[in-house]
């Protein structure tokens, strides 16, 4: 059986997972929802919803395509995922990969997140995002904890508490998102089925 590092918490206490939202939101300022929207639907339906079924699968089928640098091929899955959602919410995702561009212009190294940006600057956010993390070399399921935490933020009504102060974001995550980790690790199995889960 192949062993994949797709997750990584050696303290137990979540400090990697915190660190994996820390690194890959770095820069990264949304302005407006992704899919999840607090006025649309609530976190947990979202959650257990659409981000299990849709996005969470669309992310894991990127991130393997981005490990074996296919650019050519993340774009069209990429395009095939955007059609088949909705315009409104491909609208919001296509939007929100700007922020991700942004955040990295001029940064070192970045190669394959600029060649994306250069051919495909209309990529889903879910896209930019994941070859984001493989810039930073962010285990898998980490990498999906922080995809959820970006979705959560975009989409909490603004006025419930500070967006600057991210540690008072983080509790609220993940108070609101306590099966998150165990959720992830289920999809994983069922779509990594040669793949070990590596605690």
């Amino acid at each position: 059986m192949e062993t994949s590092r797709i997750y990584n918490d050696e303290s137990g206490e979540g400090q990697e997972i915190l660190r994996a939202i820390r690194y890959s939101r770095v820069g990264i300022c949304l302005e407006s929802p992704l899919v999840f929207n607090e006025e649309e639907t609530s976190w947990s339906n979202f959650f257990n919803g659409l981000f299990a079924d849709t996005l969470i699968p669309h992310f894991i089928h990127i991130n393997q395509l981005v490990s074996q640098e296919s650019l050519k091929s993340v774009m069209t899955e990429d395009e095939k995922f955007l059609d088949h959602l909705p315009e409104e919410l491909s609208d919001r995702l296509r939007a929100g990969s700007e922020s991700v561009f942004a955040a990295r212009e001029g940064a070192r190294g970045m190669r394959f997140l600029r060649k994306l940006q250069g051919k495909s600057s209309n990529c889903s956010f879910t896209a930019a995002f994941v070859v984001n993390l493989a810039d930073f070399n962010i285990p898998l399921a980490n990498g999906i904890i922080s995809y959820a935490f970006m979705e959560w933020m975009a989409g909490k009504n603004r006025r419930r508490f500070s967006l600057e102060n991210i540690s008072e974001c983080e509790k609220l995550f993940i108070t609101e998102s306590q099966q998150c980790s165990e959720k992830i690790r289920k999809v994983l199995a069922k779509y990594l089925s040669n793949s070990q889960i590596v605690a």
